[in-house]
């Protein structure tokens, strides 16, 4: 590292260490922080619905009452879904979402298309998407989950493959909104996401997503987005939800219902 940033980074550096102690800081060289480097920022997702187009791509789906599903964050129509995951959508209904009744966070994939604010210490890699926060823990380093040990948002991991970012996360619970929460498509413990951070320019950066689940899909999907630098620090999110009032206004306020008598 070479002039004020370097000698910046380098005092950053000795600050972190003083913290984290030497043996996170040891998972980082300085040829891997001039790799993280430009990663580090706000970044906003590129998303445009031309006129007469819908928002977000959700394959022509319906609701429990016929209304057309909008703002799905991968393109469904080509999701590769196989014969237990169409039962799901057939079993699947509004009132049972847990994001939609009852205050459970968006998870991955489907927050991932709404950019992130990225920063990085030793050790780790720390992305804020929205309302979540999480660590991505570079190089071996950070904790070993034990078998069969499972989380709503997963367990990230990273490293270089280049210059690119691949960050893979694994070890989710089953989550009935788990591919996306507005096509309400499951995704199981078997879930695995990988994300390619790929820089265009110092301001352009393209995140490649691949799903697997071999529970519900027939092959690993692919699909990317653009997104941006912008200026500022993380996005606020909003977090106050009752998840109470939340069903309550799902059962009087939502036309349709596929179980009626089971409320």
């Amino acid at each position: 590292m070479t002039g004020l940033r370097g000698a910046a980074t380098a005092g950053a550096l000795l600050a972190l260490m003083l913290v984290v102690g030497a043996a996170d800081a040891a998972a980082q060289s300085d040829e891997e922080f001039e790799k993280i480097y430009p990663f580090i920022g706000n970044w906003d997702t590129q998303i445009s619905s031309p006129d007469g187009q819908d928002r977000g791509n959700c394959g022509g789906r319906t609701g429990d009452y016929g209304e057309k599903l909008l703002n799905c964050s991968l393109p469904a129509d080509q999701l590769p879904l196989n014969a237990r995951a169409e039962a799901w959508l057939k079993y699947m209904d509004h009132l049972q979402s847990p994001t939609t009744a009852d205050c459970v966070d968006v998870g991955y994939p489907a927050v991932l298309g709404d950019g992130a604010f990225i920063s990085a210490y030793p050790g780790r890699v720390v992305m804020v998407h929205g309302p979540l926060t999480r660590t991505i823990w570079m190089n071996g380093a950070g904790p070993t989950p034990r078998p069969g040990e499972l989380f709503q948002h997963g367990h990230s991991v990273g490293r270089f493959d280049g210059n690119d970012l691949i960050v893979e996360t694994s070890r989710f619970g089953f989550d009935p909104d788990g591919m996306d929460d507005h096509l309400h498509m499951a995704s199981s413990v078997r879930k695995k996401i990988t994300e390619r951070y790929q820089l265009i320019d110092q301001d352009t950066l393209r995140l490649i997503i691949t799903l697997e689940d071999t529970t519900f899909l027939t092959r690993p999907f692919t699909y990317a987005f653009l997104q941006m630098r912008t200026r500022g620090g993380p996005t606020a999110a909003w977090r106050a939800c009752d998840p109470d009032v939340a069903r309550r206004e799902l059962e009087y306020a939502y036309p349709g219902s596929k179980y009626p008598e089971g409320k």
